[in-house]
């Protein structure tokens, strides 16, 4: 009964604004608010915060995992592979869809929508903003953003291929709103790396470790390594832990991780307990080797193997789910950079 009246007066609360202040997000809105906040006041909302919008703000970014399906945003955006379908189906015929053209489930959602649609991606005849010549320097995801006949550097403070699509995103939405270029990268630049979100901090014995122990899925984790070995290091390393997101089909997707691994010769392999020892079990079944491997290790153990095995020049990539709290393995082994 509560949860009724809160969801009527949430819809009620809603019509006091104009229908463009509220931008749905499969995804993350970190960078949205950034580039929007050049323009407008803008701010970040959820089911809880969701009564403090005041009048002057103008733009209200949601994620939809949010609980504000009441909200009938007039643009959606979609970053990847998420389950964003109806934020698309619900867009308004006057609406406009930005989705990523590189992800081919987002850009299916095309057919679901009843007004404008945009991409953004890395292929320059379908896409409205793309990145090109992308790579990593210094622990920074460094890529030229092009519109049209424009072309900028951004020097991005978040670490990993993958994490130019909430910014391309950002831009494609920015240039919609009509705020210049060189305003887009001047708010890319200042965002700051959320915390145990593929950070690059030091190690012990000079090494580097990249803390992206918030979360966890296939995806992120593939993306993960991809992201390691397209940084300079002497050896590297992963540290996983349990990867409560696989669900019903976690043996499948372990194993790929595995072979994803296998493929790309990282140089040692720590695993928690629990799920992660099909990992093992994999690396073992495509012959990697097993004195590079160490598994079956309660937190503690890896903090005493990496504080004994790391070195200078080595990175280590450490990734696992929340619950299997990882990031206090980061807190016992490394200091910020």
């Amino acid at each position: 009964m509560l949860q009724t009246i809160h969801t009527l007066l949430s819809k009620q609360y809603a019509k006091l604004y104009p229908k463009e202040t509220f931008i749905g997000v499969a995804g993350t809105s970190q960078a949205l608010i950034a580039v929007l906040s050049q323009k407008y006041k803008t701010v970040g909302i959820s089911n809880k915060t969701f009564f403090r919008l005041k009048p002057s703000v103008k733009r209200a970014i949601f994620e939809v995992d949010n609980d504000l399906s009441f909200i009938r945003p007039k643009i959606g955006i979609i970053l990847g592979d998420l389950d964003s379908e109806e934020l698309i189906e619900n867009l308004p015929p006057d609406g406009l869809a930005i989705l990523n053209w590189d992800d081919v489930k987002s850009k299916k959602l095309a057919d679901k929508c009843k007004g404008e649609v945009v991409y953004f991606g890395t292929d320059p005849e379908a896409c409205l903003i793309w990145a090109s010549n992308v790579n990593i320097e210094n622990y920074k995801t460094v890529f030229e953003l092009n519109y049209g006949v424009e072309k900028i550097k951004v020097n991005y403070p978040l670490l990993g291929m993958h994490q130019i699509y909430p910014a391309l995103a950002s831009a494609t939405l920015g240039i919609i709103e009509k705020i210049p270029l060189t305003r887009i990268k001047l708010a890319l630049e200042s965002l700051i790396p959320s915390e145990h979100g593929m950070q690059a901090i030091v190690g012990p014995n000079g090494s580097v470790i990249l803390d992206d122990t918030f979360n966890s899925s296939p995806i992120a984790c593939e993306a993960a390594i991809d992201t390691l070995m397209r940084v300079p290091a002497r050896r590297r390393i992963v540290v996983l832990g349990e990867m409560g997101e696989f669900g019903e089909h976690s043996d499948i997707l372990y194993r790929s991780i595995a072979q994803k691994i296998y493929k790309e010769k990282i140089d040692l392999v720590i695993l928690g307990q629990g799920q992660s020892e099909i990992i093992a079990d994999e690396l073992k079944n495509l012959g990697f080797w097993e004195e590079k491997i160490m598994s079956d290790l309660q937190s503690g153990q890896m903090v005493g193997k990496l504080l004994t095995t790391l070195e200078k020049g080595d990175v280590c990539l450490i990734k696992g789910s929340r619950t299997v709290r990882l990031d206090e393995v980061v807190t016992r082994i490394a200091k910020k950079i």
